[in-house]
């Protein structure tokens, strides 16, 4: 089993080109020209445009910062108080972390970890130093977002029952300490896997949508990731659901369902007060059907008025974290496609040619880092990363990137890679 998430991947490439979520790189960028989020896009509607009028909209340069103690996938990343924090995650590639810290998966080699680290830019040369553990179950894909310098952590999932969870917990730092509170008020309405990609913060609140429950289905061979309902029968890949931090005694509360395909792993930010979700990842109930696709259709949401608005598809794939500069650009980081994409009709569609269908799928994890500027509604392009991965934690700071580990890439599936990238500006056009 090479991870958690791709353990058939291989098998599946072997067979057919619906194996679980096999990776590409963007050996073609793809640009989508829209007007303003509230019309419809140039050309056919919602549809991408010419793949060669892609353009540069973003100056980054990347680099590598110093290695996470293990190679890890899923953790929870964000910026507290100047500092990157990641906690939990997953690994198939634990290094020599277990000679340092023994009770890292609970006496196992590797797999699911409570460990927490912290890395401070400021005093780089240090590394990441261990803070206090995530509490709960070890798990990985718990939703993160960061208000007031506190990490909130919702959700995850595990291989133990009950697979998926829906506690949320609270990180504080202060006078030097780190401590993790449990928020009891505010456990999620579902069991729910979030991939951290799915928050999104609007002054004192945080926005979730995008899940997936990972459970066994019906006629399945094992639990899976399902975004098209979760056990209970719940459309948990399109409910948006909101927690205000000044008064977490009324815990989450449902909005309007996003009106798209129900999606997890999605690319989910916020850019001039409205909440934009760029695609994401379908997976479906039905044993027959391919295990992931591509979900390109892509929203945005004013939470003024309660109200999803379609925008143009992202360019093609998914599993890319969503990350913004300026409150105006959004930039999609690393990924790779699936061998279909899910259109709304609940059609499929072919991703891959025959040349491509003859290449190494290990050949196709992405450097790729696409940019929505949600002021024109046009897609563009910034420098890539240093190493492919897909869905790298990751979390901004300013000007400044941080993305570390996620699937894939030249090292490890799990890599332990930290690729630091600094926004030098706009290009322009």
């Amino acid at each position: 089993m090479i991870t958690g998430k791709l353990r058939l991947a291989a098998a599946f490439w072997a067979a057919s080109m619906t194996k679980r979520r096999i990776a590409r790189i963007a050996m073609l960028t793809v640009v989508v020209t829209a007007l303003p989020a509230i019309q419809l896009c140039l050309g056919q509607e919602f549809k991408a445009i010419a793949l060669d009028q892609l353009k540069p909209m973003l100056r980054i340069e990347w680099r590598l910062g110093p290695d996470y103690p293990m190679g890890i996938q899923d953790s929870a990343v964000g910026c507290v108080d100047g500092k990157i924090v990641s906690a939990g995650g997953f690994t198939r590639h634990p290094l020599d972390i277990c000679k340092r810290y023994p009770d890292a998966f609970g006496g196992e080699a590797s797999g699911f970890t409570k460990l927490a680290f912290v890395f401070d830019p400021r005093n780089e040369s240090a590394g990441w130093t261990r803070i206090a553990d995530m509490p709960g179950p070890a798990r990985q894909g718990a939703a993160v977002a960061v208000v007031d310098d506190m990490l909130y952590a919702a959700g995850g999932m595990s291989y133990t029952e009950p697979l998926s969870y829906r506690d949320t917990y609270r990180l504080k730092h202060e006078n030097g300490t780190w401590a993790w509170e449990p928020l009891e008020t505010c456990r999620l309405p579902w069991p729910a896997y979030g991939a951290a990609a799915s928050t999104a913060v609007i002054g004192k609140k945080i926005y979730l949508c995008g899940l997936a429950d990972f459970f066994l289905a019906p006629g399945g061979d094992g639990p899976d990731f399902h975004s098209e309902a979760g056990r209970d029968g719940t459309v948990v890949g399109r409910a948006l659901l909101v927690l205000d931090t000044t008064d977490l005694k009324a815990g989450w509360k449902r909005l309007s369902d996003c009106p798209g395909v129900p999606k997890f792993d999605s690319a989910l930010a916020v850019a001039g007060g409205k909440i934009y979700q760029l695609g994401g990842v379908f997976g479906p109930l039905a044993k027959s059907a391919p295990p992931y696709s591509n979900a390109i259709d892509s929203w945005v949401y004013d939470p003024a008025n309660d109200r999803w608005t379609r925008l143009c598809d992202t360019p093609p794939g998914s599993n890319r974290r969503a990350l913004v500069y300026a409150d105006r650009y959004i930039l999609l980081v690393g990924g790779y496609n699936c061998a279909k994409n899910r259109n709304l009709d609940q059609t499929e569609t072919d991703v891959y040619n025959a040349e491509e269908k003859k290449r190494d799928w290990r050949d196709f994890f992405e450097t790729t880092v696409f940019v929505y500027d949600t002021r024109n509604g046009q897609w563009g392009a910034a420098d890539p990363l240093v190493e492919r991965t897909s869905l790298p934690s990751s979390a901004a700071d300013g000007n400044v990137l941080y993305c570390l580990g996620g699937e894939g890439g030249p090292r490890l599936w799990h890599p332990a890679t930290l690729q630091i990238g600094k926004i030098v500006g706009a290009i322009s056009k």
